[in-house]
């Protein structure tokens, strides 16, 4: 998915850029944003900047991966799984993050897949007779032997989802320890929610740089002209039958994408399949209003929105100030001559 490189993505992207230059083992690096506003893509631009060609990178090495937190259907976060995912990303890399473009179908050099530093690293593909622990401890052996200085997760909100007996807050605790003790930084990606699994524990928050990814957003008016610049570069893919029509539907369209990316390019998708359908060479507006979200999806899309835009304001610590300003504000004059 290619993103418009507005000021909104640029200033994420430079920050994330930023925080990985400064390699701190076990620091973790939460990319948040709403669901298709573009995090995961900018994580890849900016780990292919950084790394390069794989093909140029030392036999053996790996100096990132990149794995989801998957969450079955109906099921509980499980440790375990994710330590096999990267496992296998450790032992024979997909690098699907490498490649331009990000395609799956494309193949890493053969020789980062089949070149291993140690017996940890020639564990099979699905090796299930490992215990939990076992297999973290792998995960941590091969990290250091391939040299892999940055693990990527996404969906990592998945990480919330657990028994009633276990928090979040410990599997980012776990994480955070295996890559400080492998020379690791980790790098999350998820929606608002993943804000719960540094929020609550002070050691994960010193250990935590969050970077926001936010969608176009009529409380900055700033957002409004790159918004229409989007929906311009946009008319250029599809066929409408004004030039100007999304342009001219520009408030509806943010209203009915709630200002992401990725929901304004799926919209236009629909109403080119319903044009089609229609045996429309052109879409028509009727076409695009026709591919809205329900009432209740609208009203879903919209409160994931405003919970992302409520976490990503910065507190006041000003507010948390004033029981203390009339006490300071009476000693000012002793602390004066004490210094």
């Amino acid at each position: 998915m290619k993103v418009l490189q507005h000021s909104a993505y640029r200033g994420p992207r430079d920050r994330l850029r930023a925080a990985l230059d400064n390699h701190r083992p076990g620091h973790m690096v939460f990319v948040i944003g709403p669901s298709g506003v573009g995090k995961t893509t900018m994580r890849r631009s900016v780990m292919r900047e950084m790394f390069g060609n794989p093909n140029l990178w030392e036999k053996g090495k790996v100096p990132a991966i990149e794995t989801f937190a998957c969450l079955p259907v109906g099921a509980y976060f499980s440790s375990r799984y994710l330590a096999r995912e990267l496992l296998k990303e450790l032992n024979a890399p997909t690098l699907t993050w490498a490649l331009e473009g990000g395609s799956p179908r494309s193949s890493p050099p053969s020789d980062i897949q089949a070149e291993v530093r140690d017996r940890d690293l020639q564990l099979g593909r699905y090796q299930l007779r490992l215990t939990e622990a076992e297999c973290w401890s792998s995960v941590r052996r091969s990290m250091v032997a391939r040299d892999c200085k940055y693990v990527a997760i996404d969906q990592i909100s998945a990480l919330l989802v657990n028994h009633k007996n276990k928090s979040p807050a410990d599997h980012a605790l776990h994480l955070m320890t295996l890559a400080e003790s492998a020379g690791s930084m980790l790098i999350m990606t998820g929606i608002h929610r993943a804000v719960q699994l540094w929020s609550i524990e002070s050691e994960l928050r010193r250990s935590v740089t969050s970077i926001w990814v936010p969608p176009y957003s009529v409380r900055r008016k700033e957002d409004r002209a790159p918004f229409l610049r989007l929906l311009t570069s946009l008319s250029e893919r599809h066929n409408f039958s004004k030039q100007d029509l999304l342009i001219r539907m520009a408030a509806d369209l943010l209203v009915a994408t709630g200002g992401v990316y990725g929901e304004v390019a799926q919209l236009l998708s629909r109403a080119a399949d319903a044009a089609k359908q229609e045996g429309s060479e052109r879409i028509l507006k009727r076409h695009i209003e026709a591919s809205y979200y329900s009432d209740n999806d609208l009203a879903n899309l919209w409160r994931d929105i405003e919970d992302f835009e409520d976490a990503m304001e910065a507190g006041s610590a000003t507010a948390r100030a004033k029981p203390l300003t009339s006490s300071w504000t009476s000693s000012y004059g002793e602390v004066c001559r004490e210094v």
